[in-house]
């Protein structure tokens, strides 16, 4: 009977034990996404993180090892899950028409830069420089996107159904547009006192986007349908 509860004991404070380095490691991972959008790669610190976490700098040590190796634990933990539901999202497009599909693209979009605005704002500090990071980020997530994207712009403007250009300058244009008030969210509060984030104002950006690339604004979208966040 001693050794059962023995047993019972070890595993109960095993449990707790895991428990604690979960949160350890989430209080991590939140601490180190504010302070690589805040600082960028450079400016940010395996102390400085730890310190905004509330954990000792050897836990951060012990999780990751490195700084390169945190950040990208940061990415994943944005763009992982999301990475997953790509290709069936993706095969539920083929199934609408063009200008459906091109706006369900950009609503997707705008919902994941208004739920993710650090993500964005890592990437401006990244995207300057040509650095192992961005290579990285390329290749993992964002060149899947921009090829899917720029193939629902080509789609779209072979039926009329989109503005003409260059598929790959009217993708960037929509980033620049859509992230912008979310990004920026301290000045534009500031100088426009609207509320970047209120879902009026998102659902406003959201219309912005589809008017700058010409999609025809009597698409109806379905307000039951899923919808997955793109870069």
């Amino acid at each position: 009977m001693q050794f059962l509860d023995r047993e019972r004991t070890l595993k109960n404070s095993a449990v707790v034990a895991t428990e604690r380095q979960e949160d350890g490691r989430s209080r991590i991972l939140a601490s180190a996404l504010e302070v690589f959008s805040t600082a960028g790669f450079e400016g940010a610190s395996l102390r400085q993180i730890a310190e905004r976490a509330g954990v000792m700098h050897q836990l951060v040590v012990y999780h990751f090892k490195t700084k390169g190796a945190l950040w990208r634990a940061v990415i994943v933990s944005i763009l992982g899950e999301n990475a997953e539901r790509f290709a069936a999202w993706r095969a539920r497009l083929t199934a609408e028409s063009p200008a459906q599909a091109l706006r369900t693209m950009v609503r997707g979009f705008v919902l994941f830069t208004a739920g993710r605005p650090e993500f964005h704002r890592i990437v401006t500090f990244e995207g300057r420089t040509d650095n192992e990071r961005i290579g990285w980020l390329i290749e993992t997530y964002i060149r899947r996107y921009f090829e899917f994207s720029t193939g629902l712009i080509r789609d779209a403007q072979a039926v009329g159904a989109a503005r003409p250009g260059d598929p790959g300058q009217l993708h960037y244009a929509v980033i620049g547009l859509v992230t912008t008030s979310f990004v920026f969210a301290h000045e534009y509060r500031a100088m426009t006192g609207l509320e970047p984030f209120d879902p009026v104002e998102i659902e406003k950006v959201e219309k912005l986007a589809c008017d700058f690339l010409g999609v025809p604004t009597e698409v109806r979208r379905e307000a039951s349908q899923p919808h997955s966040g793109l870069l």
